[in-house]
């Protein structure tokens, strides 16, 4: 499996999706907070990218282990 991270269209949050053939859906959506100020809202945004970016890694391995 080959995830990929991208950046939800209607919501606040990072989404997890497969990208093989036949294996195309969400595996997760990690959402964020926005507040009023734009230091916080920079470093919430950071923080989801960082636990999404760390599941799609999750899931290369996950798949290359022997069972």
């Amino acid at each position: 499996m080959k995830p990929k991270v991208v950046h939800s269209q209607s919501k606040l949050a990072w989404n997890v999706i497969g990208t093989e053939w036949g294996l195309k859906y969400k595996i997760a959506r990690v959402p964020y907070e926005q507040c009023d100020n734009e230091i916080l809202n920079t470093k919430f945004k950071n923080e989801a990218l960082e636990i999404a970016l760390h599941i799609s890694e999750s899931m290369k391995t996950f798949n290359t282990k022997e069972r």
